[in-house]
């Protein structure tokens, strides 16, 4: 097929058209016919329908207030911790060995972050010992504590044990660990 160069008059002779043939201006009724429409035979996509476009609209709308609602819950969740608690204290074991008797005990918690602050004592008028301080990580639920009896001499004695938690909430456990020598 040989180019066209010639033209209506007033046209530019410089423009070259190859193909079936594509009108210099689309007929009547045909807004949106381009060059690919007119070479394929096809006519392009009539325009969406409004309401289909408001449904859209109201799609998009939607979605985005839910993402907006999910990362909010997911932001809440990751950065939001209730505040530490202690939520039980209990003796739970004794090692004997000889005349020394491991006494340990398990503080609950919530399973926040935070410190706990305890005591042992051992008789009912003895002066307070200094308390103690034991760190808790986030998602630690239990925290196992450790007290070290020893006798002397010969026989056995029944001693009186309580772990006692002083803070962030006070609570106690007691029980009698029997020293043998």
């Amino acid at each position: 097929m040989a180019p066209l160069v010639a033209g209506p008059p007033g046209q530019n002779l410089d423009v070259v058209r190859y193909g079936p043939g594509v009108p210099v201006t689309p007929p009547p009724g045909q807004a949106g016919l381009t060059a690919e429409h007119a070479w394929h035979g096809t006519a392009p996509a009539p325009p969406p329908s409004r309401r289909r476009e408001r449904w859209r609209r109201l799609a998009s709308m939607v979605l985005t207030v839910a993402l907006l609602a999910a990362s909010a819950v997911v932001l809440y969740l990751r950065f939001h911790h209730p505040p530490f608690h202690v939520t039980g204290v209990a003796i739970t074991h004794q090692a004997r060995n000889g005349c020394v008797v491991d006494v340990t005990g398990r503080i609950s918690t919530n399973g926040s972050a935070g410190t706990i602050s305890y005591q042992w004592l051992f008789r009912s008028g003895q002066q307070s010992p200094q308390p103690l301080n034991q760190s808790v990580a986030t998602g630690e639920r239990a925290v196992y504590v450790t007290v070290t009896l020893e006798g002397s001499g010969q026989g056995s004695a029944a001693q009186k044990v309580t772990l006692q938690v002083l803070g962030p909430d006070f609570r106690a456990a007691s029980d009698f660990a029997v020293i043998s020598c």
